[in-house]
């Protein structure tokens, strides 16, 4: 017997088992709904009504039921690893490790769906037979939320703390080889980034929670590298918002500075008054590049070695880095030989492995993974091509 036919016999069971306790909860909860009714209202609407709203109810169970079942009734797919597929090839022995993980995922999420699930169901008839006694019953669509939202909430308990470990699982295994595939570079849990210097120097403005996801980190063009996926917020509720959404790239510069430079957001008239209020411990840099001067306030500890950092072809790459496909107007900090480039993304998350119930060698995320890494490592690349000074002098 095969290590997926178990998995695969142990889904087709509970699929069977979902659609048997739906037929029992269709049939007690579009009696009890009908019945509920025609209690409240004698009339013949009110019997017409009932029984309409109990058929209607079933259905909805019923059908429910069996997109869960069709769900798990599908076989998880046998990974496919064919040869002349590069990547599966160069991680086999590491998607066999996750694939085993991933099917005793699988069955343990089934193993507590099989019980959640109807007992999110027989939550949500009871709430919706009660909802016929209030003053204002609900209609079909929202008998249909009230029984169906418990049940969604039920699978959801059943696998979400599993889903998660699995992911985390995926991708320390994972990436860690697919990074290492573009040079001397690998993968981690990101570290929560030192913020304290960024938001002195407001290239951070206004945050007080942040989150750091991954990590790429080694050295890339004979330069120390650390790209982070970084979302910072503020405030708490309905009026917490995302002020920073990106990658956080830093660079170990071959040659100190001996200065701090902060390019920061042009935020207005009001907003720059405020700024140089608040940093009176830097002098304003003005540079003759008009346009930068429109998107960019520039402040730093020496003139002169903002100037230098800031010259003309500087500048013109950093205005293009907002041009990379995802990413918005990039922020820089450069502070002695450490030099932060602040890169808002404006597309989907990056590095988001396959679901548990996708193979571990699935081509197509393997590919996209791949992507992303190549996609962070591109921004890396803009980011040292804005002075050849820091390659050039490193080589030396």
């Amino acid at each position: 017997m095969t290590a997926a036919s178990d998995p695969d016999r142990s889904s087709a069971r509970l699929a069977r088992s979902v659609l048997v306790l739906a037929a029992v909860l269709a049939l007690i909860g579009g009696t009890g709904l009908a019945a509920a009714s025609i209690v409240r209202d004698h009339s013949l609407g009110g019997i017409l009504g009932g029984v309409f709203g109990g058929f209607v109810l079933a259905l909805a169970i019923m059908g429910g039921a069996a997109w869960v079942a069709m769900g798990l009734a599908k076989p998880p797919k046998i990974p496919d690893t064919v040869g002349g597929e590069a990547i599966a090839a160069d991680l086999n022995e590491v998607l066999a490790e996750v694939e085993r993980v991933r099917l005793e995922t699988v069955e343990a999420v089934n193993k507590r769906a099989m019980w959640r699930v109807p007992l999110g169901l027989v939550g949500g008839v009871v709430l919706a037979m009660l909802a016929q006694f209030t003053d204002d019953p609900p209609d079909v669509f929202e008998m249909v939320m009230i029984v169906g939202f418990p049940a969604l909430l039920a699978y959801w308990w059943a696998s979400a703390g599993l889903s998660a470990n699995y992911t985390r699982l995926y991708k320390d295994k994972v990436l860690p080889r697919l990074a290492a595939t573009f040079g001397d570079l690998n993968y981690r849990d990101a570290r929560p980034p030192n913020l304290g210097l960024l938001k002195e120097e407001n290239v951070f403005r206004k945050f007080d929670a942040s989150e750091a996801d991954d990590e790429i980190f080694g050295t890339y063009r004979n330069l120390p590298l650390n790209i982070v996926e970084l979302k910072l917020t503020y405030g708490s509720g309905d009026n917490k918002e995302t002020t920073f959404s990106g990658l956080l790239v830093t660079l170990d510069l071959p040659r100190d500075t001996g200065a701090t430079t902060a390019v920061i957001s042009d935020a207005g008239a009001v907003g720059n008054f405020m700024d140089r209020q608040k940093r009176q411990h830097r002098e304003r840099v003005r540079l003759e590049d008009v346009v930068f001067e429109k998107v960019y306030e520039v402040y730093g500890s020496d003139q002169v070695a903002a100037r230098a950092l800031l010259n003309p072809a500087f500048m013109e790459r950093l205005l293009k880095l907002a041009q990379l496909p995802g990413f918005g107007a990039p922020l820089v900090l450069c502070a002695g030989r450490v030099l932060h480039i602040a890169m808002p993304r404006t597309g989907l998350d990056l590095f988001e492995p396959p679901g548990f119930r996708k193979p571990a060698a699935t081509h197509a995320a393997l590919v996209a993974l791949r992507k992303d890494i190549a996609a962070v490592l591109a921004a890396a690349d803009a980011v040292i091509d804005l002075d050849h000074r820091f390659e050039i002098a490193q080589r030396r």
